[in-house]
Parts: C-alpha cells; structure tokens; sequence
C-alpha cells in the first residue's frame, strides 16, 4: 500500500469519526434467500465462477522448494499443487490416470514424486507418469508427461498460488488483481510464511462466509465480549477494486491521528484491512501479521475454508509459539461467532420467513460482492 493511499484511508476515518458517519452506498439491496439454497444455482457457481475465474488456493511460503505440495478440492475437484526440479509451480487433478483414485492424500509435505496408493504408478513432480507396474498388462500403453496427471494452468502474485479449474485458460492473477497485485506486495503478504493450517468445515453456503466478513454492523451485538471493544461501532471503509473488495475495520486507537501531522499517520497499527479477493478468498492484514482464508463449495448448504495465519518468519522458540497461538486464539474465537451467526441463518432459510435478505446502505459491499457474482453467472 502507497503512502498516499494509506493517508487517504486514514484521513476518511478520521472524517467519519469527527461527523459520526461511515462508507454507505444511495440504497438497500435484497438478496434472494433461494440463491444460498438452490442447487442449480450452486452447480453454475461451480461451473461459471469456480470452473473459470483465477483461484487464489494457497501461500507460496508453503511451495518453496522443488518438492514441497499442497492438495485441495474444489467442489468435487481434487487440486494438487506442488513444485518440480526446475522450482516451476504446477497445478493437477490429483487424480491417478489408471483408475481415478485420488493420488494425494496428505493435506501438505515434501516428495520427490507421487505415487497411486491403489496400484503404485508413480509420477514425477512436473506430471509425467514415471512408472506402471506389471506393465506388460498394459500392452501400447505410453508413460510420460502426455501420459501422466491432467495439468491445470498456474501462477504466482501477491504472494499466492493461483490456478484455473479451465485447463484451456491462462492464468495472469495480475491482471486479475489490478492495482491490489502491488498493494499485496507492498504490505509485504509475499514475504510471509504460512503458520497453523487449518481446515474447517461448516453448515452453511460458500457465499455466508463473504457476507459475514464484509461489514461491521454486526461488531457490537456479535462480538460484544470479544473483539468489538477494539473496534468502533458500525464504521468501515468499502472500496471496489474490479471483482475485489478492500474493507477498512478501525479501532478506537485510530482516533490517536487526530493530533498529529498527516505524514506520521499510519493504519495498519489502527484497523484491520480485510482484502476480499473475489470469487472467495479472504486476507485479513492485521498489524504484525495477516489471516486467510480460502472458501469452497461442499454443497448447498455446507462449505469449507482453508485457513492459516501469515507470520513474518516461522516460529522457533515457545516464546514465539506461545505468541501466536495467543493471536490466532482471539482470532479463531471471534470467527466462530461469525460462523455460528452464518450457519444460524443456513438453517432458517428454507423456513420461508424471509424470501429476501436485506442488505442496509452501509452493507453495500456484501451487495457488491452478489453483483459481480451475478454478472458472472
């Protein structure tokens, strides 16, 4: 993030502050309720969003070295990402090309090549299969990187992995990412290193999950006893950057500037920057280090993140470990809140009580984020 950028967001806080206002948009938005439970209108997001778009799917802290692996899946799409001899970043079906069982099974590690659980072919890290055995079984049967894993297209920006679930597609998270690829860069996402992987499942739709992480009415009610304290009531910053959204969350401490010369301000120790990188990863950039979290479609009303913090250099004392935890325990407690509120309203939507959700004036980015995906869709 540029200085003047950063003293621009400050600046409009502290406006806000001083006339007891927030970012809001002319008017309201109804969202339909059957959008979160519609099982057509999941298989198009797989298709049209998911199927298509650039995929933030992982930190490259955790593809570092020739070797080093990572697995997802994507609504019913295993995803293996790993690193081959020449350091090149690869993405594949992690699907063995014999009898389609899943070749990966381990969430992260290092290898120096895959193997099929099943039947043991083996495949090297840039895809080709390598081996078969008993392959006299197999008469005409070729091996090879035109034989081996379905590659998908693949990149690296702003400290992330990217992929494509269209394997016909180019990759450019760049492009994609507009003038938020050097903001990232500037906050130094890039240099961090990924501490505490977790994934979590919840009852709840994909979309709940943007929702829930895009306004800050909720700050007071839900997390009264826990985070809101920090925070200020109702007051955030909303700015669309293309598919992307960038929310500014401040603290009291922000009130500090007030008094003092604007090239002195500064906002990553007074608020929470929350990057949401469309079509559903969340980065939030705290003042020592940032969150993630990577949202996929389990079903119409389940999903799953994968999250994990982003520390300055891996923890290598009980010290450091100790302060982490400290962290990611505030942090993993207040989203808990967010999840129980968002799998609360999972189960009440097909009770017929709202065919609409309302989104007020200043919820606007929640109404940006349904936008952009309908006009995907």
């Amino acid at each position: 993030m540029n200085r003047d950028c950063e003293i621009a967001l400050c600046g409009r806080v502290l406006d806000h502050i001083a006339a007891g206002t927030t970012d809001m948009a002319e008017t309201t938005y109804r969202q339909p309720a059957e959008h979160y439970t519609s099982p057509d209108r999941l298989a198009r997001e797989l298709d049209r969003v998911f199927g298509r778009l650039p995929l933030a799917v992982a930190h490259l802290s955790e593809l570092a070295a020739p070797g080093h692996f990572i697995t997802r899946r994507i609504g019913d799409t295993p995803i293996l990402l790993t690193r081959d001899r020449s350091g090149a970043l690869r993405a594949f079906l992690n699907v063995c090309r014999h009898r389609g069982t899943q070749l990966v099974a381990e969430p992260r590690g290092r290898a120096n090549g895959f193997a099929c659980p099943y039947h043991a072919w083996s495949y090297g890290l840039d895809g080709a299969l390598l081996a078969v055995p008993h392959a006299v079984g197999f008469p005409g049967l070729e091996t090879g990187v035109t034989a081996g894993l379905v590659p998908l297209p693949a990149a690296e920006a702003a400290g992330f992995a990217w992929i494509s679930l269209d394997r016909d597609a180019s990759v450019d998270p760049v492009a994609w990412l507009g003038p938020l690829a050097a903001e990232l860069d500037g906050l130094a996402i890039p240099a961090q290193h990924v501490h505490d992987p977790r994934s979590i499942e919840l009852a709840q739709n994909w979309k709940l999950a943007a929702d829930g992480a895009l306004e800050t009415y909720h700050l007071r009610s839900t997390h009264r006893t826990t985070i809101y304290p920090l925070f200020h009531d109702n007051l955030g910053l909303v700015d669309l950057v293309g598919p992307h959204i960038r929310t500014v969350f401040p603290k009291r401490s922000i009130a500090e500037l007030a008094g003092r010369p604007a090239d002195e301000w500064q906002l990553r120790p007074h608020a929470n920057i929350l990057y949401f990188l469309f079509p559903s990863t969340i980065l939030l950039v705290e003042p020592d280090h940032s969150m993630v979290l990577h949202t996929y479609p389990v079903g119409t009303d389940r999903c799953r993140f994968d999250a994990y913090a982003l520390v300055p250099e891996p923890p290598k004392s009980d010290k450091a470990l100790a302060y982490w935890a400290a962290n990611l325990a505030v942090f993993y407690g207040a989203v808990a809140e967010d999840f129980a509120r968002g799998d609360s309203i999972q189960a009440s939507l097909r009770a017929g009580a709202n065919r609409e959700l309302l989104f007020g004036r200043f919820e606007h980015a929640l109404a940006a984020f349904h936008r952009t995906l309908d006009a995907e869709l």
